[in-house]
């Protein structure tokens, strides 16, 4: 375990944790002890405790409306992946009558093309018609 010294509102504070953290720990220190100058500047007749208390509930209230924020993007994402569903589903719908469609095409062109060719081989010989003009 690593002990570190972080500074809020210009008191030092021993604080412990694992190693290898000491960095994350003190960045999260600085981030707290800047909301607290923030609640301190609307706040100075404040003591320290009355400080920690208020930005514990400004940081319990960011918390909620985090929390808020990702039950709609949840939702959202629900809302999409049922879309994307009905969607694919729909596409393979429209494959298999898309291949139906070819398929039976391909039948009506298989039945007819033997009439075509038989056609053109047992037609009666055309008659050249005499140009006019020479």
């Amino acid at each position: 375990m690593a002990e570190i010294t972080i500074s809020v509102n210009s008191r030092p504070f021993q604080v412990v944790c694992r190693d290898g953290e000491e960095a994350q720990v003190t960045q999260l220190a600085e981030d707290f002890a800047a909301r607290v100058a923030t609640i301190k500047k609307g706040n100075e007749k404040a003591g320290d405790s009355h400080l920690m208390v208020l930005t514990g509930l400004m940081l319990c209230n960011d918390i909620r409306d985090l929390k808020h924020e990702l039950d709609a993007v949840r939702r959202d994402m629900a809302e999409a992946s049922k879309s994307r569903d009905a969607l694919s589903a729909r596409v393979d719908e429209i494959e298999e009558v898309l291949s139906l469609a070819l398929n039976s095409a391909a039948e009506k062109i298989e039945a007819i093309l033997p009439d075509m060719t038989n056609g053109s081989q047992n037609a009666p010989p055309t008659q050249e018609t005499p140009n006019p003009l020479g």
